[in-house]
């Protein structure tokens, strides 16, 4: 059985440390993309620690404070200005026609007197971020390639239409100029983008999701009744999702995740004494599944509170398409796993609801703790 189990014991150490890094993390990129008579144009409010080599990575990394930022001198500004810019050509290229294209970096905030950064809830220094590129001539398409190192994702929001999403790695066709000199805007908001953005918010970067799934599976290892509760939990947590997205209700974050590991030990404890599938265990997978929403929504809330709701559409059905694809993805490997070590399911079961069931407590307690 121990050989059995190694993997099994692996995967939970993996996803309880992924779940109790605490680190000051940033989930996406935002600019705002429009054309001028000298330029093209993309401008976002950044985080500050996050373009920082000193802090990007750091386990152990607090966000910058807005107030105590702004007291800098000019000179430590001037600094931290110089490794901004060069942080940002690290993570944004562009090419026009397949050619390179440079682009200057401007920092909006300090044509300000006295200096006053972005306001943001928390505190969190936030700085303005203005990217120029001197559009070039002649036909071709301008394409930006983000080259992001830690799991942030890029949205770009044209002045109209869909945005545009890419996870590191990818690229976005931002516009296209055509042989008279007449610039369209690039491929819309394409809807596979948005599906792999779901897809990685589960896998790999949903460790309470995970578990929560294969919570699920743990009850009752059998495909046909699982892709049932799968569907049933993407319907729950697409409801909130978009309720929350359209500003129709609001939540604590921090209160939200505490929730969802508790949801993650319940799953885990009652596994232990539960024989099948009942109705109540369908009525509690909605309920959590509402719950898990309201997490999804303080990723994807940000990115989209801005837009007019007409602008919605794709990227939340592309998002929930994503979810519940990694969703069924990680059923059927569960199931295959399942199957090959078939004479050691029952100790499984019972090892491995008591593994979930720990992992939801310590999260629960974790977070909890950041309440003070």
């Amino acid at each position: 059985m121990s050989s059995h189990l190694v993997p099994l014991i692996t995967l939970a150490l993996i996803l309880l440390n992924t779940g109790l890094a605490r680190a000051h993390k940033i989930d996406s990129m935002e600019f705002n993309f429009r054309e001028s008579s000298e330029f093209w144009i993309l401008e976002g409010e950044i985080d500050l620690t996050y373009m920082l080599p000193e802090f990007r990575g750091d386990p152990d990394a607090e966000a910058l404070s807005r107030k105590e930022m702004m007291e800098l001198s000019a000179e430590d500004w001037s600094v931290i200005h110089e490794k901004i810019e060069k942080t940002a050509k690290k993570l944004l290229a562009f090419t026009f026609a397949d050619e390179d294209l440079p682009y200057l970096v401007s920092f909006p905030d300090f044509d300000k007197t006295p200096l006053l950064l972005p306001e943001e809830q928390q505190d969190v220094a936030l700085i303005t971020l203005r990217l120029l590129l001197e559009p070039s001539a002649g036909p071709g398409t301008l394409t930006l390639f983000w080259l992001d190192d830690l799991d942030a994702q890029l949205i770009i929001i044209p002045e109209e239409g869909d945005p545009y999403i890419a996870l590191p790695g990818g690229e976005i066709n931002l516009l296209a100029v055509d042989e008279s000199g007449d610039p369209t805007q690039g491929t819309q908001g394409e809807l596979f983008a948005w599906i792999k953005s779901g897809f990685a918010h589960v896998v790999p970067l949903g460790a309470d999701h995970i578990l929560f799934i294969l919570g699920i599976f743990l009850l009752c290892p059998r495909l046909k009744p699982l892709l049932g509760q799968s569907l049933l939990f993407t319907l729950a947590h697409s409801i909130t999702l978009t309720m929350a997205v359209k500003g129709w209700v609001s939540f604590n974050t921090t209160y939200i995740e505490i929730l969802i590991a508790t949801s993650i030990a319940w799953i885990g404890i009652e596994n232990l004494w539960l024989k099948k599938v009942g109705k109540r265990r369908v009525i509690l997978i909605f309920a959590f599944g509402l719950l898990h929403g309201l997490g999804f929504a303080s990723v994807l809330g940000e990115i989209l509170e801005s837009l007019d709701s007409s602008r919605h559409v794709l990227p939340l059905v592309g998002f929930n398409i994503g979810v519940e694809i990694a969703q069924v993805a990680i059923l059927i490997v569960a199931w295959i796993v399942m199957r090959y070590v078939q004479s050691w399911e029952k100790p499984i079961q019972i090892l491995g609801s008591i593994a979930i069931a720990a992992a939801g407590i310590i999260w629960m307690i974790d977070r909890i703790s950041t309440l003070s």
